[in-house]
């Protein structure tokens, strides 16, 4: 099972690995549940781009996908 802090942490290390300021991203919501068993989550910049973290990647520890995402904001 995985907080809010803990997803919310990992995306933004990973973002700041990206070499970009994790201030930037404004939002970090569930989606189709709650943080502990959510399918996705969406992630919101500062620009109101969004992209999606798949949970099969947070429970396969795939940060490379995870990093893919945060690359493709749209």
């Amino acid at each position: 099972m995985r907080t809010q802090s803990q997803v919310e942490g990992l995306i933004s290390r990973l973002y700041q690995q990206l070499g970009k300021d994790p201030a930037d991203l404004i939002q970090i919501k569930p989606m189709d549940g709650q943080w502990h068993d959510a399918l996705s989550y969406q992630v919101t910049r500062r620009d109101q781009t969004q992209t999606r973290i798949w949970r099969s990647d947070l429970d396969d520890g795939n940060e490379r996908n995870i990093m893919r995402s945060l690359q493709g904001f749209s």
